[in-house]
């Protein structure tokens, strides 16, 4: 059955938060998104947020798959897309085009960012979370943007500085082409004031690495699981991989170095 409007008072400000964190991330676990709730809405109730995403589901404005490992995983329909571009949500325009896509490594990737910007969101740093559909409805709906499609953009403040920076997840090697490509796009870049790669094991962080020896921008690496717990304190290395510092630390000196140069 398909969405009938007015089949679903879809008016409460709560299924709109829903749907756009669901849009935002492509693909959603049931457990992130009740996190997602708590983080943003202070939502607590667990019978009401359950009662609401299987109401979602079940008039199809919202696509529900199991995983290995995850009770539920969930993903934006062209319904739900619809409902939000009728709102006047640009990312979901992405979605109505037929952008989402269901292959695991897919999933995997996007369940995998998602620890990573809800770890930002309960270490109480994060300003404002781009995602990857916002930044491509930008590139290609409008004469700005960034020169690269990033996993996130990121906007954070520590001790009353503020920071933003591009961050990449990367959990499987691309060919020397593709990375040649990236940097390529990456050395284009002037808004931002580094570039952070996050990678699940140390043998991928180097092979990435290696490509980005010699590039004109500022760019770090850590492993996924060192940022989750550490988030701005986690220690950063550069592409020749023989400095390590606390991320804080080298986006401070880039937002300096930033200013000086704008004064």
């Amino acid at each position: 059955m398909r969405y009938r409007k007015g089949g679903i008072d879809l008016t409460s400000s709560q299924d709109t938060l829903l749907l756009q964190t669901i849009l935002r991330s492509r693909h959603v676990s049931h457990e992130q998104l009740w996190a997602f709730l708590q983080c943003k809405a202070r939502e607590h109730r667990r019978r009401v947020f359950n009662w609401r995403i299987k109401r979602l589901v079940d008039h199809e404005l919202v696509i529900r798959r199991s995983a290995p490992e995850r009770s539920w995983v969930y993903s934006i329909s062209s319904e739900g897309a619809e409902h939000l571009v009728g709102l006047g949500d640009a990312a979901a325009l992405l979605v109505t085009g037929g952008f989402v896509e269901l292959d695991d490594r897919t999933v995997q990737h996007s369940l995998g960012l998602n620890e990573i910007h809800l770890a930002l969101l309960r270490a109480d740093v994060l300003t404002t979370w781009q995602s990857e559909l916002e930044i491509r409805s930008l590139n290609e709906f409008t004469g700005y943007g960034f020169p690269k499609d990033y996993d996130a953009v990121v906007q954070a403040e520590r001790g009353g500085q503020s920071y933003r920076f591009a961050l990449e997840y990367e959990r499987s090697a691309k060919t020397p082409d593709r990375y040649a490509h990236v940097r390529q796009a990456i050395e284009k870049e002037g808004e931002l004031d580094c570039v952070v790669y996050l990678m699940p094991a140390y043998p991928l962080l180097t092979y990435v690495a290696s490509f980005f020896q010699r590039c004109s921008k500022r760019i770090y690496f850590a492993l996924a699981e060192d940022f989750e717990k550490d988030t701005l304190d986690t220690m950063v290395m550069d592409s020749r991989r023989v400095r390590s510092v606390p991320l804080w630390a080298v986006l401070d000196a880039a937002s300096q170095r930033d200013g000086r140069a704008s004064g």
